[in-house]
């Protein structure tokens, strides 16, 4: 028995491939770009528990799509040759698209990432100085009190 005829063609898969395309990848898709929505949305309001939150649940959401792509592609490995060129005529578009949307997602936490950092670094430089001249004031402070103690002894 050859390994072509342990596979079935395209049609008795159909319906299980077309849930992938139509239903499952297209809803995982949605709640990504949702999900970028909110990480822009609290970036934008400085909401950094929220934003944290928003980022965890998108690389779940992401998590979920290459799974979700993973288990299509098993399902088309079940299909004959002679059908394959129509396979991949229906499951390219929706890989490509799933593709596109993860590298986006993953271009926006790298950039959400350096903002974040940016802007701690540039909230701990704002606080630097005053840090330091309150330790300074502090210290004149109680250079003063030390040298006036030591004139009533």
């Amino acid at each position: 028995m050859s390994e072509d005829e342990e596979k079935v063609k395209l049609r008795r898969l159909e319906p299980a491939i077309q849930k992938f395309i139509k239903i499952v990848i297209p809803t995982d898709l949605e709640r990504l770009r949702k999900h970028q929505i909110n990480i822009e949305k609290y970036q934008r309001c400085r909401i950094w528990d929220k934003l944290h939150e928003e980022h965890i649940n998108a690389g779940r959401t992401v998590q979920q799509l290459r799974s979700n792509i993973r288990e299509m592609e098993k399902l088309c490995l079940k299909v004959r040759k002679d059908d394959l060129v129509l396979l991949k005529r229906m499951i390219d578009p929706v890989k490509e698209e799933a593709s596109t949307a993860t590298a986006e997602f993953l271009q926006l936490h790298l950039e959400s990432v350096e903002e974040l950092k940016k802007q701690f670094n540039d909230e701990e430089t704002l606080l630097q100085p005053s840090l330091t001249r309150s330790m300074t004031v502090g210290g004149n402070v109680l250079s003063l009190i030390f040298d006036h103690s030591n004139a009533f002894s």
